[in-house]
């Protein structure tokens, strides 16, 4: 058995509800009770002039003020930050469409710039290939030139061996008949008599290693400068050092005779 409970109650006087004797307000409509005013009920049999109250309609409390402004200016702050991020979402796609631009411009400008290298790399390797013709052209040209210049040196020193010859010939028959003039069949060209002895240099000349300009440089010999010459081959003289100087060959046209050999 449920003990019976020893706190007294009473009815509250605005919602009729049991509450508390000592309790100041009510639990349910929350109505003060010490204010010392309380409502008058009506009695069942007396008329009521007023209306009635419901009570239920007396529970709805209207919504505060300060809620409202506080749930407008949270829309507000909900639709400039979403109007926001449109206007950023846009500024974006404005700035990522001209980014493309641009990266489609240079990729153009990077592609001329390659088609212009390759054509640049093309034409130099048809440079390199026509330089290496010329080249390998160049190269027989001189393997040419050497070979004339061989045959033009063994040329040049029978030339000047069969002009030693001739003067030597011309020599002797000029010796075994001195009166008798040279035969018009066989002309023979008037050469300057080269006598052995201490000739000068009247220039600055070559000594050749043989009685021709072809031949090999052995020395170089300054003008005013004594040398001794030994014989004479054509138009070279032969030259004997007393330094132990190799013997050689200078032009007879670069010297003139200071002293004959006794």
């Amino acid at each position: 058995m449920i003990g019976e409970s020893t706190t007294r109650t009473r009815l509250c006087p605005y919602c009729a509800n049991s509450i508390d004797e000592p309790a100041a307000k009510c639990s349910y409509c929350k109505a003060d009770l010490l204010s010392g005013i309380a409502p008058k009920w009506l009695n069942r049999n007396e008329p009521s002039s007023e209306p009635r109250v419901d009570v239920n309609n007396k529970k709805k409390f209207p919504i505060p003020t300060k809620f409202i402004g506080s749930v407008i200016v949270l829309v507000v702050v909900l639709l400039a930050f979403f109007a926001g991020g449109y206007i950023q979402r846009s500024e974006l796609s404005l700035l990522s469409q001209a980014n493309l631009k641009q990266l489609q411009v240079k990729d153009q400008i990077i592609q001329s710039q390659q088609a212009e290298l390759a054509q640049v790399q093309k034409q130099l390797s048809e440079n390199s290939n026509q330089l290496g013709e010329m080249k390998s052209k160049l190269e027989e040209n001189q393997k040419a030139l050497s070979a004339t210049q061989q045959r033009l040196g063994v040329a040049t020193r029978a030339a000047d061996r069969l002009n030693a010859t001739r003067s030597v010939a011309v020599r002797r028959s000029a010796s075994r008949a001195p009166d008798t003039p040279p035969s018009l069949a066989q002309p023979v060209t008037a050469r300057r008599t080269v006598e052995p002895g201490v000739y000068e240099t009247t220039q600055a000349t070559s000594v050749y290693e043989n009685p021709s300009s072809t031949a090999r440089v052995i020395s170089q010999i300054a003008r005013g400068t004594r040398i001794n010459v030994v014989s004479s081959a054509g138009d070279w003289l032969e030259v004997r050092s007393n330094r132990g100087n190799p013997p050689g060959y200078v032009r007879s046209d670069d010297a003139r005779l200071i002293g004959r050999v006794n």
